[in-house]
């Protein structure tokens, strides 16, 4: 009986070892991919592009557009200075704040 359980075990063995083929497996000619689709078949010799994998971009009639497409290296500085709370206040609530005070709404 031990000689039966050891062949056994002996075919047995290397199939625990053994698992799924992966793309880091290999040299670097057995490439397997990531699982991105292939955008080129071959086909008798031929090359055949799959065209519904190529993404199509849906871009806007420019004609009539005045800006330019790039910004040229030679447009001056602009130099501000810097944005604080108080002229954000200034700006977006004191406005508000002041016509509400002259209508009576607010008591301070």
């Amino acid at each position: 009986m031990p000689l039966v359980s050891r062949i056994i075990r002996g075919l047995t063995r290397g199939a625990d070892r053994s698992r799924p083929w992966n793309s880091k497996m290999g040299t670097k000619y057995n490439n397997m991919g990531r699982g991105a689709p292939e955008l080129v078949h071959f086909k008798k010799g031929q090359r055949i592009v799959m065209r519904n994998y190529i993404p199509q971009y849906i871009l806007p009639d420019l004609t009539g557009f005045e800006l330019k497409p790039y910004v040229t290296p030679k447009v001056p500085e602009v130099h501000c200075d810097p944005v604080t709370p108080k002229d954000i206040f200034n700006v977006c609530c004191a406005p508000e704040i002041e016509a509400q005070f002259k209508e009576g709404e607010t008591s301070e």
